[in-house]
């Protein structure tokens, strides 16, 4: 019995000890059991089934065990209502030999479940950040929450660059207006690229905070590559992979999903499919039989990157490559459970592929993983807080209000003028209204609102789908989001290895009609979602791969000739950490290059700024490393492009928002009530990260030319 363990509660110790046998702890459980005692707020780092869970837990019930308070005392937050379901009963067996009740608050459960008597509180409630808001609002049950000590969220890497974040970090701070107390966070995270910005934004430089994060030893790892050019052939080596193995299949898309389950009829057993489309019910069955014993196969998408429970795995098979050393990085961890090596198997298109998942892997040997940034300028989640704030109130000072929002961390990003601009915007459209020096709820918002109480305040999720891409012939070919479709009006776009042309769209359906195009246009990207094409990290490390011109990873000789193969035309000095511009002669002109190694998102912005600084009838194409542009005879393209950057590094940020699409309604939740000129700069803030591109040209200048 460790000296950590004999100091908690002798509650908490014998129940330990008579459901799960333990009388010690993990050295990740001990630092934050230490850590929590002192007060502080702590970001937990741990692997897959590496102990976060407990990490968290142990200190919290200990705290509520010693305190006695009633009510509420651990809140613990979760994206995803699965992962809620999973742990309801994992905290649950510890819990309950304790006389703690536990319970889960979220839209899947009753609301039969969901209630309980005043003064009958659970001790600790799971829930999702839009499950608390409505929970806040509810005058009979919210007080519950004022002996609140604790807070939990789970997966937090998943929260912090989203929408859901920002609101997420208001009501952490709404939380403890509503106690008057400060409320001790715990954050539990797979490894990230910046852990330190992780923690500062859970908790702020006026508060005790740690990192908890205890190096594990160096896990086995194996990895096997299977290139195949048709994709029948690749079917046939997924088949293989899986055959009598618990496995997960983790794709890129929705689509991508379907389609591989459609061609794995016959090759192989029952196979279950699991994304955000499919029904919670044939997702619970999927994990269900997961968890089971014998083999099982799941194809997925992100949704069981995080961490649901699903047992031991004997392989992950990763179909197609990664997009992001993260992504990567969780997908690995859901192997190697069972003491055996974690092992993922690549099945993949061609030797650009291989070069990318072998630059993941490459990548992760560094020990690095892409930064999680918050979203700069959440304009549309200051005007979710602010309808709320007023919601039952006679109304306030606008100074009142300012000082009250802008206060939060979350929106230290819009300024007071920014602030002003929204109001003044609501009050012009009648959704709030002004008596006197009070500002209160407008009838436009008393009608559009309050006839569904008000829920649409409670996320921060666009209610509105993304757009649906159809050919004449009705083929659909995706679905694309709205934050994508004005790049993809002007450069058409990518999808599933073909390209295609935008030629109506219809914002009142959702739709667009589109025909196949000879131009490569960009990949879409999905804000929220976690897809955005190659990410930058995973463009440097395929720059740092093809400066080496390989790999020393253990590699069939097939594997390093393919990824040769594909790096063979591209220009002697490319790298991670510098933009360069090539050229080479065509019959009729010449193809300039310009490597940028941004990733897709940064490169399909410049290549729609380019648009406005170089000649109309030259051609530019997109990709996650290089931006081309087409040049007709007698031009010097080299000289065209590179004057082209210089002048987009000198944009303004307005200059740059008017040159960029701007996203239609219902990109962001709540857009309809904020003014077009806000909307651009969200849009260039959050969408098509312009500021770290012009950082990127302006460290690059003067560029260098082959």
């Amino acid at each position: 019995m460790t000296d950590v363990f004999s100091r908690l509660h002798p509650v908490l110790r014998e129940a330990l000890i008579s459901t799960l046998r333990w009388d010690t702890f993990r050295a990740v459980q001990e630092e934050a059991i230490r850590a929590f005692s002192q007060g502080s707020d702590l970001v937990i780092l741990a692997p897959t089934a590496g102990g976060k869970t407990e990490s968290g837990f142990f200190p919290a019930i200990d705290d509520l065990l010693r305190s006695g308070g009633a009510g509420i005392s651990i809140l613990y937050i979760s994206p995803l209502k699965a992962l809620i379901n999973d742990q309801l009963e994992r905290i649950s067996r510890i819990t309950t030999p304790m006389g703690i009740e536990t319970s889960a608050w979220h839209g899947d459960i009753g609301r039969a479940d969901r209630t309980w008597l005043k003064g009958e509180a659970p001790g600790i409630l799971l829930t999702t950040p839009e499950s608390l808001e409505v929970l806040l609002s509810d005058p009979i049950r919210s007080p519950d929450l004022a002996g609140l000590r604790t807070v939990i969220i789970d997966e937090i890497h998943a929260f912090i660059g989203t929408d859901r974040g920002v609101h997420l970090r208001c009501l952490l701070d709404r939380l403890e207006i509503l106690t008057g107390e400060r409320i001790q966070r715990i954050g539990l995270s797979a490894t990230i690229g910046n852990p330190d910005h992780l923690l500062e934004w859970l908790s702020e430089p006026t508060r005790p905070h740690q990192l908890v994060r205890v190096p594990s030893p160096p896990a086995r790892k194996r990895f096997s590559f299977s290139i195949e050019e048709e994709e029948e052939r690749r079917f046939v080596a997924v088949a293989r992979s899986i055959r009598g193995k618990k496995t997960l299949v983790f794709v890129q898309s929705r689509s991508a999903a379907e389609r591989l389950h459609a061609g794995l009829a016959g090759l192989a057993g029952p196979v279950a499919v699991h994304h955000s489309a499919i029904s919670s019910e044939m997702r619970h069955a999927a994990e269900a039989r997961m968890a089971g014993e014998g083999s099982a196969c799941i194809i997925c998408t992100g949704t069981l990157e995080l961490g649901i429970d699903i047992g031991g795995l004997d392989v992950v098979v990763q179909y197609g490559p990664p997009d992001s050393v993260a992504s990567f990085l969780q997908r690995l961890g859901r192997a190697g459970r069972r003491g055996s090596p974690a092992e993922m198997a690549f099945i993949l298109s061609s030797g650009e592929e291989a070069l990318i998942a072998v630059a993941a892997i490459e990548a992760a040997r560094h020990h690095e993983a892409e930064p999680l940034i918050e979203p700069q300028f959440p304009c549309h989640v200051f005007v979710q807080q602010l309808l709320l704030l007023l919601k039952g109130t006679k109304g306030m000072g606008e100074t009142a209000i300012r000082r009250r929002l802008l206060s939060f961390p979350a929106f230290a990003g819009i300024s007071h003028a920014d602030a002003g601009a929204i109001i003044s915007h609501l009050l012009a459209t009648d959704y709030l209204q002004k008596d006197g020096d009070l500002i209160a709820i407008g009838p436009a918002a008393e009608v559009r609102l309050s006839r569904s109480h008000w829920i649409a305040l409670c996320s921060v999720i666009s209610a509105r789908g993304g757009y649906r891409a159809v050919t004449p012939d009705g083929e659909v070919i995706g679905t694309l989001d709205p934050s994508f479709i004005g790049i993809a009006l002007a450069e058409g776009f990518t999808l599933a290895g073909r390209c295609w042309r935008v030629i109506s769209s219809d914002d009142e359906r959702r739709g667009l009609l589109v025909i196949p195009s000879d131009r490569r246009g960009p990949r879409p990207f999905w804000v929220g979602g976690g897809g955005r094409g190659i990410s930058p990290l995973l463009a440097r490390s395929v720059a740092r791969v093809a400066e080496e011109r390989g790999s020393d990873l253990p590699l069939d000789d097939a594997v390093r000739e393919a990824i040769r193969d594909a790096i063979f035309s591209w220009p002697d000095g490319i790298g991670p950490d510098r933009m360069m511009i090539s050229d080479e002669p065509l019959p009729e002109g010449s193809l300039v290059s310009i490597w940028t190694f941004l990733g897709e998102q940064q490169n399909g912005t410049l290549t729609h700024l380019l648009r406005h600084h170089l000649p109309a009838g030259w051609h530019i194409e997109t990709g996650p490393y290089a931006v081309f542009i087409t040049t007709p005879a007698g031009e010097d393209g080299k000289k065209a492009a590179a004057l082209a950057l210089h002048q987009i590094a000198a944009l303004t940020p307005d200059d740059a928002a008017s040159r960029l699409p701007l996203p239609p309604v219902g990109t962001w939740a709540f857009d309809t009530l904020l003014p077009d000129d806000i909307r651009r700069r969200m849009a260039l803030a959050d969408i098509y990260a312009y500021p770290d591109l012009v950082a990127s040209i302006r460290a690059s200048l003067p560029l260098e030319e082959t």
